[in-house]
């Protein structure tokens, strides 16, 4: 009987060991599982925040190196072109990009100053040499034609000015010989007065002649 009795409490206490086990086993799987859903959370979380602090030193670290770079940079204008000074001609960045462009280039220096006093010019230069050279050939060409069209207008102005005093002075010689030309008119008039009335004289005087000389014969006829 003891021996019986002995093996049911032995028997027993591996029961409750083993539902002490279990019972141990459920409570500590339910809070590995409690640790298990919490400690990705917490992990998100300090990750997500090593991860915005490494976005912020880098996001710093890029607008440094922008900001301490950009000065270096020329502006461009606001129209979009090349950037230029307050008296309309390039400023030093975009002159310099013209010059280096244009070194070995085909313009003179002539027109590599007219270029870069024209912003529009300068831009199509860029791409296009050969149109602003025939740009600047054709306002050359305009501007000796412009200067020739002066200089015939000059010319021709001075003719006029050298016929007008020409015609005021032939007007002048033409009142004179008009006026002339009156008073020859006058004395020719009074001369033929003058030999008619003699010639009237003369005629009284040969008639008195004769009646006196020959009365017979006036008296017969």
């Amino acid at each position: 009987m003891e021996a019986l009795n002995s093996s049911e409490e032995r028997h027993e206490d591996r029961d409750s060991r083993a539902s002490g086990t279990r019972t141990g086993s459920v409570a500590d799987s339910s809070e590995n599982e409690a640790e298990s859903h919490s400690t990705p959370v917490e992990r998100k979380d300090g990750g997500g925040k090593s991860r915005h602090c490494r976005s912020l030193s880098v996001d710093s670290f890029i607008e440094k190196l922008n900001f301490d770079e950009s000065p270096k940079l020329p502006l461009p204008s606001p129209s979009g072109g090349l950037s230029r000074s307050g008296s309309g001609s390039l400023d030093g960045g975009a002159a310099s990009l013209f010059g280096a462009e244009f070194a070995n280039g085909e313009f003179t220096e002539a027109e590599k100053k007219k270029i870069m006093a024209n912003e529009r010019l300068a831009e199509i230069a860029l791409t296009d040499p050969k149109r602003v050279k025939r740009i600047l050939a054709n306002r050359q060409s305009a501007a000796r034609s412009k200067e020739r069209k002066m200089r015939y207008i000059q010319e021709l102005e001075h003719k006029v000015q050298v016929l007008q005093t020409e015609a005021t002075t032939l007007s002048a010689q033409l009142t004179m010989l008009q006026r002339d030309s009156t008073g020859l008119a006058t004395q020719n008039n009074e001369l033929k007065i003058r030999l008619q009335a003699m010639e009237q004289q003369a005629q009284l005087r040969d008639d008195k002649f004769v009646s006196k000389s020959f009365p017979s014969f006036l008296s017969w006829r």
